[in-house]
């Protein structure tokens, strides 16, 4: 008791659910996401994004009074495969295609960061060991990961059984369009990543996106996503809010050339 009585509460985490803490990154509302173990240990999630907001992390898991015990990108886009070092020496696991293309392709995935981080933060991005199967190896409640192709090769999402929680990676955002792999020519594979990750869905309670807001809503993030997608393949104009958003207007008019493909093909 006298130890939890010196606790404060974290600056920038925010209890979203049971065991569940989320920070939002000044920059393109990024998450971090915090999972406790229920034993004094946490796994964080894609911790982002500039230095500070990376250090802060480990700060605010002291004042809970837990420390980190592992690590998870859910895919292979600098954004999501950052460290701090006082998050310690821990397992950072990602799905094996990640950690097979990141060893291949390290310094081009992760060239963007010299804007953003210093020289030794960089050199710790993307050290990821491979899930050995389908679940979170750690000691908290059983977290299932489901793995696709959509946003990234062999992205996952994490799906929090015992609560519901649905940590979604670069999917189902309510700030970001659909945005399929660079080299996609259509939205095929994006719709069948969106029905892989549709029985999570269902399952789910709350959704974290990897970019914008948490909701308790999370069928419909995936039913927004698939109108706007299926608008386009069917040559309908979508009136999806997000197309009104300028940082959005160059992936829009690229998906109208991927689902222009689609129908050709």
């Amino acid at each position: 008791m006298a130890q939890s009585s010196r606790l404060v509460e974290p600056s920038r985490l925010v209890r979203i659910a049971p065991a569940t803490w989320v920070a939002t990154s000044r920059r393109y509302a990024t998450t971090s996401t915090v999972l406790l173990d229920g034993h004094g240990g946490a796994l964080v999630i894609d911790p982002a994004w500039d230095p500070d907001e990376l250090a802060a992390i480990p700060t605010d898991l002291a004042a809970l009074g837990v420390a980190c015990v592992a690590g998870l990108a859910t895919h292979e886009h600098y954004d999501h495969v950052m460290w701090h070092p006082d998050l310690g020496d821990v397992p950072r696991w990602s799905s094996p295609g990640t950690v097979e293309h990141l060893s291949h392709e390290r310094a081009r995935l992760l060239a963007p960061l010299a804007e953003y981080l210093t020289p030794d933060l960089i050199d710790l991005a993307g050290r990821l060991v491979p899930l050995p199967d389908g679940t979170v190896p750690w000691d908290g409640p059983r977290a299932r990961c489901v793995m696709h192709d959509a946003h990234a090769p062999a992205h996952l999402a994490v799906l929090v059984e015992e609560t519901g929680v649905l940590v979604a990676g670069d999917m189902l955002s309510d700030v970001e369009l659909p945005m399929p792999a660079s080299d996609d020519r259509t939205l095929e594979t994006y719709l069948t990543g969106l029905e892989r990750l549709r029985g999570a869905v269902d399952e789910a309670r709350i959704l974290i996106p990897g970019h914008g807001t948490t909701t308790r809503d999370p069928r419909g993030r995936l039913d927004a996503d698939l109108r706007y997608l299926e608008d386009l393949v069917a040559d309908r104009v979508s009136d999806d809010p997000r197309i009104l958003d300028p940082e959005n207007a160059e992936l829009h008019r690229t998906n109208i050339e991927r689902a222009r493909a689609m129908r050709a093909s």
